[in-house]
């Protein structure tokens, strides 16, 4: 996973981290709630290919945000790409509001 070191340098613990899965075991994506030194996160979520456009994700988001709202959350964030509509979507059905932009640049 692209994000592994990233998500491990989260001082929260694993034990937060949610696998969904169908019924019959199947996985179907992962949410990352976290702790970060500026607050509460979902740090990753992402629904497995041949998954998606099925309402996953917004389990997957519910499940992620009750679980720090349960550890005393009263603000998180999140962030998608930019071209990530679905994704955006998904963060506005769920009640997040969108307050910033971000571009991030890298030099080869």
């Amino acid at each position: 996973m692209q994000y592994h070191d990233e998500l491990l340098s989260y001082p929260s613990p694993r034990e937060w981290w949610r696998i969904g899965v169908r019924p019959d075991g199947e996985p179907i994506g992962l949410v990352v709630p976290a702790q970060s030194p500026n607050g509460f996160v979902i740090a990753y979520l992402g629904v497995i290919d041949g998954h998606r456009g099925q309402g996953f994700v917004n389990d997957l988001l519910a499940e992620g945000t009750h679980l720090l709202a349960a550890q005393g959350a009263e603000r998180i964030t999140a962030d998608t790409d930019l071209g990530n509509q679905p994704m955006a979507r998904a963060f506005e059905r769920a009640g997040y509001d969108n307050f910033a932009g971000r571009i991030d640049m890298r030099w080869d």
